[in-house]
């Protein structure tokens, strides 16, 4: 399976100041690559949308992964999930990080068709969670 992890814009004001290290959606990546999957990370500190619409494109990943771990980021990240589910009506999607596990069922609401995982702490790339087929729009 091709896996796509994101990692949102910076926040506000921070791109001069402060760029995170994208340390859980590295572990993430390590698990499903160590699962025998393949998987791209894209950190949208650094590159654009432009760039991730690309990446959808020519990658084109059965499942997407979305890092959120401030609320100010959920939006950016409903508007990619729109724009990918618009695009790749099948492409699984999920999302992570301690500030979606507050406004889960509300990102879910506005993301019309995504899946949501508010909490990575269960998730395994062996895990039938993982399958593409999922019925969009289940809350896992």
């Amino acid at each position: 399976m091709r896996v796509l992890l994101v990692h949102p814009s910076p926040l506000m004001y921070s791109e001069i100041y402060l760029r995170l290290e994208p340390l859980g959606l590295e572990r993430v990546a390590t698990a499903i690559r160590a699962a025998g999957h393949e998987v791209r990370l894209l950190d949208l500190q650094i590159f654009t949308h432009r760039d991730y619409s690309s990446a959808v494109e020519t990658f084109r990943p059965d499942a997407i992964g979305f890092s959120v771990n401030y609320l100010a980021n959920v939006p950016e990240v409903i508007d990619l999930a729109l724009e990918t589910r618009r695009r790749r009506p099948r492409c699984f999607l999920f999302a992570g990080g301690h500030s979606i596990s507050f406004i889960a069922s509300e990102v879910l609401e506005h993301a019309h068709g995504a899946c949501w995982r508010p909490s990575g702490t269960r998730a395994s790339p062996r895990s039938p969670e993982w399958s593409p087929s999922m019925a969009p729009g289940r809350r896992l």
